[in-house]
């Protein structure tokens, strides 16, 4: 971020408090603690769902209008490829690349799928995992709401939907790799993905860690890992508030043979240490 963007981000903490209040996007709480601070930023607690969240926080609309337009992140994530890098990446198969998918798809296997399975790629961005879903033998279906990385999916041959009332569920897994810390209200949205899937269907997800063991081991680590792009952090307490009436896992520990071990009709909380954060939830009922 330059240092204008950076005035301007550290400017909007002082003024967005005036008639804001620090209310959970997540629950409407204002019942919360503080746990960290950048300047007129605050990231809190909330007493009720346990997310994380920064205060003030932006509205949905700005949020929007931040994500299509202000936000850049390097590599493959918001800058697109030539056609000449393109071909290069399908024609490895996105081996070895910045966005190889190998190993998440390793991990759809262990938890059960196999080919024909249906999976909504959640934040598809701008195609690469749903492609590589595509040849994994995955029935996978993109949903992006960026209008000009969607767009770009074309060129992977891929219509990957922007209006969530045209996608087609149900599905057996939704999966997002790091999408659910920019969306304005995480409860609401892991229910939204929980009711399009088929029963005994799983929400799949990898996010930045909020947990407190992560956050009280790796102060600094911790500390950089929440503002203007990460306005809300999930943990291990948030996912278990939001889906006490379902199995879930929770886990840093995110490797296949790991993840072979839950049985899906159990509540597990393994430990959540690590930088990553990973958890999946099964629709039971």
């Amino acid at each position: 971020m330059g240092i204008l963007p950076k005035l301007k981000y550290m400017v909007s903490g002082a003024t967005g408090r005036i008639g804001r209040s620090p209310r959970c996007p997540s629950c409407g709480s204002c019942r919360s603690e503080q746990v960290d601070r950048k300047y007129f930023h605050a990231l809190l607690l909330c007493s009720e769902c346990k997310l994380l969240h920064r205060y003030p926080c932006d509205n949905p609309e700005e949020m929007r209008v931040f994500y299509e337009d202000g936000y850049a992140e390097p590599g493959l994530t918001t800058d697109l490829p030539s056609d000449a890098e393109l071909r290069v990446l399908i024609d490895t198969g996105f081996r070895g690349s910045p966005k190889d998918f190998s190993y998440q798809i390793e991990i759809l296997r262990a938890l059960g799928l196999n080919a024909g399975s249906r999976v909504l790629d959640f934040g598809a961005n701008w195609g690469y995992s749903t492609w590589q879903f595509h040849k994994a033998g995955f029935d996978a279906e993109g949903f992006e709401l960026s209008q000009n990385r969607a767009a770009f999916g074309l060129k992977l041959d891929l219509d990957i939907c922007t209006d969530a009332s045209k996608l087609r569920p149900p599905y057996d897994v939704v999966y997002s790799s790091h999408v659910l810390e920019h969306v304005p209200n995480p409860s609401a949205t892991l229910h939204q993905q929980l009711s399009m899937l088929r029963l005994g269907g799983l929400v799949v997800a990898h996010t930045p860690n909020g947990s407190a063991a992560y956050r009280q081991g790796n102060i600094q680590t911790f500390h950089r890992s929440w503002g203007q792009v990460h306005p809300v952090l999930l943990s291990d307490n948030f996912v278990a508030n939001a889906f006490a009436r379902y199995p879930y896992l929770i886990t840093s520990d995110d490797r296949p043979e790991e993840l072979r071990k839950w049985d899906q009709s159990s509540q597990i909380i393994n430990e959540c240490s690590q930088s990553g954060f990973f958890f999946a939830v099964k629709r039971a009922t």
